[in-house]
């Protein structure tokens, strides 16, 4: 089994391939930038990334993650941008870069998505997918429809030996509870006095320490 190498940003050097992992904790926690991270490494691996941006526009990710960007480029990454038609600007498709009118259209982001996917795995790219964030989705779509998309999505990582990635905000403890066993695993985080901390609940490795993020 291949894994793929976590060790710069997370408590555990490795996760297995087919795995999706949950980045949750309270807000203000940096959980999305933690996520960025993780795709940026497995970019910077030559892997390939998928993003479901909820709350970061195509132009967001150009300028807070060019490495994700490149990837794109190269034809090896894939984008759903849920914010750009939201604010009232006209887009177009490409076979990469996907619009959506907002982040609650849940079946239209998995349209789109879809095609994405499907082109990455005709390439047989190893590939890094992240929704940030679903806390964001849920402000749009109720939490029934959010379950049965991340539920597709996942068997899909699972299928593929993607690395899946999903950032929620435990402060919505019904929807937590509701979302959360859709995930092989949790990355928390938390406030400390030190800053941001960060630890790897699951992968049959029961609870790392926490560790500065």
């Amino acid at each position: 089994m291949t894994e793929y190498d976590v060790g710069d940003q997370l408590p555990v050097d490795t996760v297995p391939e087919g795995t999706n992992l949950l980045v949750a904790g309270p807000p203000l926690t940096h959980k999305r930038e933690l996520a960025r991270s993780l795709l940026e490494s497995g970019c910077d691996r030559e892997e390939g990334a998928v993003v479901v941006g909820t709350r970061d526009s195509v132009k967001g990710i150009r300028r807070r993650s060019p490495a994700v960007w490149d990837a794109v480029e190269a034809g090896r990454g894939g984008i759903v941008d849920c914010v750009t038609r939201q604010s009232g600007e006209t887009t177009e498709d490409s076979e990469l870069v996907k619009y959506v009118p907002s982040p609650g259209d849940v079946t239209e982001i998995g349209i789109r998505l879809g095609g994405i996917f499907k082109h990455l795995e005709r390439q047989g790219t190893r590939t890094r997918f992240a929704v940030s964030t679903v806390s964001t989705m849920l402000m749009y779509a109720d939490v029934r429809r959010v379950f049965r998309f991340l539920h597709v999505y996942a068997g899909h990582v699972e299928r593929l030996g993607w690395l899946g990635l999903g950032v929620l905000d435990t402060s919505n403890r019904e929807a937590f509870d509701r979302l959360a066993p859709l995930y092989d695993a949790m990355v928390q985080t938390r406030r400390s006095e030190g800053g941001t901390e960060v630890r790897v609940v699951g992968l049959g490795r029961g609870r790392t320490d926490w560790q500065s993020y």
